[in-house]
């Protein structure tokens, strides 16, 4: 199994990872098979991080330069994907929406993928972020489209961490697969506002992650 069985149409995935062997383990593999599907595939990261994504797809077999040249594959700066969330949840729904459409018309269908480092520095309130990624599970529903999520556990906030367990149904962890038992986005957009916040304590994140029950195996490369 890769990256492209993992992903279901629709998906709105978390990835909890610990270095960058970890996060470009998952990151690759899945824009990989999304351009070999003929699929657009949208990154979010800074100039550095591109740098060595198209290097590393380029020596993996994958033509990117031409995926760009093609508008197969775009990167979305930081900056840019902030200022969306700064608009709050449903003008960024709105925007995010506008920028899918053209690309569903034109392609087979979309993939997301980017670090939630955008939010961190200067840091997003927690209730917000919480508040987005809920609101994303409607964004998706229907449309030919993945998004992958990935957190620093060793570095973001605990609260956020509480935020993306709380908003993503499926998360990546350890190497597996794991359907979330404390996914709950419809509730929290129900209940709003009062139901947004999170714990920003340490132990609370790591007796969360500890419950995640193995699905199953993930494999990062799809040869």
């Amino acid at each position: 199994m890769g990256t492209n069985n993992l992903l279901d149409m629709g998906t709105h995935v978390c990835q909890f990872y610990r270095g960058e062997d970890d996060l470009k383990g998952v990151t690759l593999p899945f824009l990989r098979d999304g351009l070999l599907n003929g699929e657009c595939c949208l990154y979010i990261a800074d100039t550095a991080a591109v740098d060595d994504l198209y290097a590393e797809l380029q020596a993996d077999g994958i033509d990117a330069e031409g995926a760009r040249r093609e508008g197969a594959l775009e990167v979305l700066t930081r900056q840019a994907w902030r200022a969306f969330c700064h608009k709050g949840s449903v003008p960024m729904a709105r925007e995010v929406l506008a920028l899918l459409r053209p690309k569903l018309s034109e392609f087979a269908a979309v993939r997301i993928a980017g670090d939630v480092d955008w939010s961190v520095d200067p840091a997003i309130p927690d209730d917000v972020l919480c508040h987005w990624e809920a609101t994303a599970n409607l964004v998706l529903d229907g449309l030919v489209a993945r998004v992958l999520c990935q957190y620093d556990i060793d570095r973001y906030p605990p609260a956020f961490i509480i935020a993306a367990l709380r908003t993503h149904p499926v998360v990546l962890y350890n190497g597996e697969e794991v359907v979330n038992p404390f996914y709950e986005a419809p509730r929290i957009l129900r209940d709003e506002p009062v139901f947004n916040h999170n714990s920003n304590d340490a132990d609370t994140v790591a007796r969360m992650l500890q419950q995640l029950p193995p699905s199953r195996q993930l494999e990062t490369a799809s040869r």
